[in-house]
């Protein structure tokens, strides 16, 4: 299993382990991932999928959807440019718009998170 190419830094490739280590419910998303890319972990394609995962079990599993976002925010706080960058492309604006299923994880964005969503700062840009 590979770390990545240029398309992923360290940090960002760090960031994609650390989710799936605290949420091991993410794990299979991830080992799907890396099965389809020959091993090769792509940070944006990974964090991309924990987003569509988070869609699909926001009803049946809110407190788990809730701590991934919270630590995605915890991590965008802290983390470097690429980290940020990360989180704010490949996840945030991966959630659905409005009125479309799923559009309502963005009730759980804290406000680093909310602050680079499209929606809910139309001047966002990241």
């Amino acid at each position: 299993m590979t770390q990545g190419s240029g398309l992923s830094g360290g940090a960002t490739l760090s960031a994609v382990w650390a989710l799936a280590d605290a949420h091991p419910v993410l794990r299979p998303v991830l080992d799907e991932h890396l099965t389809d890319n020959d091993g090769e972990l792509l940070a944006h394609l990974v964090i991309a999928d924990f987003v569509r995962w988070l869609v699909a079990h926001q009803e049946a599993e809110p407190g788990v959807c809730a701590d991934v976002l919270a630590q995605l925010e915890s991590e965008f706080a802290a983390g470097p440019d690429e980290v940020r960058g990360l989180i704010a492309v490949s996840g945030v604006e991966m959630i659905p718009d409005p009125g479309q299923p799923g559009s309502e994880l963005r009730a759980l964005l804290g406000p680093g998170l909310a602050s680079v969503d499209p929606w809910l700062n139309p001047s966002a840009s990241y």
